[in-house]
């Protein structure tokens, strides 16, 4: 494939069963308060209050151990309410913990599952977000009809993940800011995620057909919303 950038890789995919065990989710949950600690996961948040997603009940995908969601909900109305969702258990008990110490675990729930497979019912959400967890999804299409199902209409949703074809500035200074024994699962992603044109593919299969994918400079952004019936 080819691009502004010269010859982009093929994309490789990665495992969809996410990192799984206490280990894991222990270093990658370091990784990321590193990440929120120096301030470079604010865009991500700032992407997500731009398209109007600042209040009501928000579906997290791919949640992780939590940040992400726990920055928006601190960022959000005082009505916001949040959950996670994540295949890994491990994750999921770092994302609780983590949601103690931001002082909203009272606003906060999180759910084991599958976003193939959302365990909601339809038109459950007000909105709906994830970062970092798209080029995992074995089935992006069948991933991003589950969201459209449980979101209400009129629901926006802001997915962002990183984007294989990122300049090589920025590919060397996030990998300067990961742990050492982080660096090969993070090469492993960049490997796994997609090119805008490829995003829009994807996209022409799905009911989200309202949806623009806008390039950042560490990845790409999703944003829409679903149509009333």
């Amino acid at each position: 494939m080819a691009s502004a950038r010269g010859t982009v890789a093929p994309r490789v995919p990665e495992t969809d069963e996410g990192l799984q065990g206490d280990e894991l989710a222990h270093k990658y949950d370091e990784m990321q308060r590193h990440i929120r600690d120096n301030g470079w996961l604010q865009e991500k948040i700032d992407d997500i209050l731009a398209v109007g997603i600042d209040s009501g009940e928000v579906l997290e995908l791919g949640c992780g151990p939590g940040y992400l969601g726990l920055e928006w909900i601190n960022q959000a109305t005082g009505s916001a309410r949040l959950v996670g969702l994540d295949i890994s258990p491990a994750m999921l008990r770092r994302a609780s913990a983590n949601a103690a110490e931001y002082g909203v675990r009272d606003r906060c729930a999180y759910q084991c599952g599958t976003v193939l497979e959302l365990p909601f019912e339809d038109d459950r959400f007000d909105h709906a977000v994830s970062a970092s967890s798209l080029h995992e999804w074995a089935d992006p299409v069948a991933a991003l009809a589950e969201m459209h199902r449980v979101l209400r209409p009129g629901g926006r949703y802001c997915i962002s993940d990183l984007r294989r074809d990122m300049d090589r500035t920025t590919l060397q200074f996030m990998k300067a800011n990961i742990a050492a024994d982080m660096r090969p699962g993070f090469r492993t992603s960049i490997r796994s995620s997609y090119v805008k044109g490829e995003v829009e593919e994807l996209l022409k299969g799905t009911a989200l057909k309202t949806a623009v994918v806008t390039e950042v400079q560490m990845g790409l952004v999703i944003t829409g919303r679903k149509e009333g019936p």
